[in-house]
């Protein structure tokens, strides 16, 4: 066997290779796969339900001999969705070009035995550019999800956004509440009713998820949390005091009083100009019904249907493709994909605002 770079990236099997390596080393966790799973959509506008049923309501008891009544199934508010295209050029610089011709010089002079190993060393070394064209719409849809799920609202605006294009724009019908300053001292007291409340209209809530910031400054720092927790560790008051609280301790105060699990959100995604930002945002609190919260739909790209003469293409999952291609300007890896989070149930998902509360 004899590769040349040229024959090298455009090997479906060699690229799979890559593929399969990056996905197997896991460098980077996908956040928004704990609350969403793929599901293909055969057109880029979709009908999309604003709920869904979760529950079964309560059977009629009635006479022996008379008539049942006539029950109608719950309506569900319905909208249209639409896919997002995303898509990033990475420019192959000479510097790794050169590193790369010599692996694929020595693959080339190695004995037949040794050629194994030596194509090995090739696929760890491209590993890592494949890795960035892999991971880039996972990372942009980590944002985007975190988002929807802290604030029920997400866009993508020219700063944050290399090819300065200002086009996604989502908001949710999420459940909101505003706490006022005069709920601060006793905020767990102000979940605690909320929740009771809320339960007749929303059910049971798995999770209660919020910043590490939030956690410290509106959870632990409020006054009535500390009596909560004197009643539960009166042998361990200092931990409070010290500031030694965790998420676990104050989850086993809060469900003896009903409360749901306390989720700490510390997703952090790097952006284009190397800077890192927080996921799930500071100042809100999130409850959810259910573990997964919907789909990530995805649409097949034109691009796949009708390929592009002298670029050669790979899959991955969600219907994304890479390709590689040698122009006069150099050597360019792409990718392209079409995806957009859609929650099943947005409606039941309660969002505690908390800028009002904190001032």
């Amino acid at each position: 066997m004899y590769l040349t770079v040229q024959t090298l990236l455009n090997d479906p099997e060699i690229v799979k290779a890559v593929i399969d390596r990056v996905q197997a080393l896991r460098l980077d966790t996908i956040f928004w796969k704990k609350h969403l799973d793929f599901e293909e959509t055969k057109s880029r506008v979709f009908k999309t339900y604003l709920g869904t049923v979760t529950g079964v309501t309560a059977g009629s008891v009635i006479d022996r001999n008379s008539n049942k009544p006539l029950r109608e199934r719950k309506s569900l508010g319905s909208g249209y969705g639409e896919v997002a295209y995303l898509g990033d050029r990475y420019q192959m610089d000479n510097d790794r070009l050169d590193m790369l011709q010599e692996l694929v010089t020595k693959f080339n002079n190695a004995r037949t035995t040794d050629q194994q190993r030596a194509l090995n060393d090739i696929i760890n070394y491209i590993t890592d550019d494949m890795r960035q064209v892999l991971l880039a719409p996972h990372k942009r849809m980590d944002i985007v999800d975190g988002d929807l799920r802290s604030d029920g609202k997400a866009s993508v605006k020219v700063d944050d956004n290399p090819q300065g294009i200002e086009m996604l724009d989502m908001e949710l019908p999420v459940h909101r509440l505003t706490p006022g300053t005069e709920d601060k001292e006793h905020f767990v007291k102000y979940i605690m009713d909320q929740i009771v409340e809320l339960r007749t209209k929303f059910g049971m809530f798995v999770s209660m998820e919020m910043s590490r910031k939030t956690f410290i400054n509106s959870i632990v720092g409020s006054k009535d949390f500390g009596e909560f927790y004197k009643q539960s560790f009166a042998q361990k008051e200092v931990q409070l005091s010290s500031g030694l609280m965790s998420s676990e301790m104050a989850t086993t105060i809060f469900q003896g009083l009903g409360l749901p699990p306390i989720v700490i959100n510390e997703d952090l995604v790097e952006l284009p100009d190397g800077t890192m930002k927080q996921v799930f945002k500071d100042n809100r609190i999130s409850l959810f019904t259910t573990a997964k919260q919907g789909k990530m739909r995805w649409h097949t790209p034109y691009e796949i249907t009708d390929p592009v003469p002298g670029k050669t293409y790979s899959r991955s999952d969600g219907g994304m493709y890479i390709s590689n291609v040698r122009t006069d300007e150099g050597r360019f890896m792409e990718y392209g994909c079409e995806w957009i989070p859609e929650y099943t149930n947005p409606n039941k998902i309660v969002i505690v605002d908390l800028d009002t509360m904190l001032g």
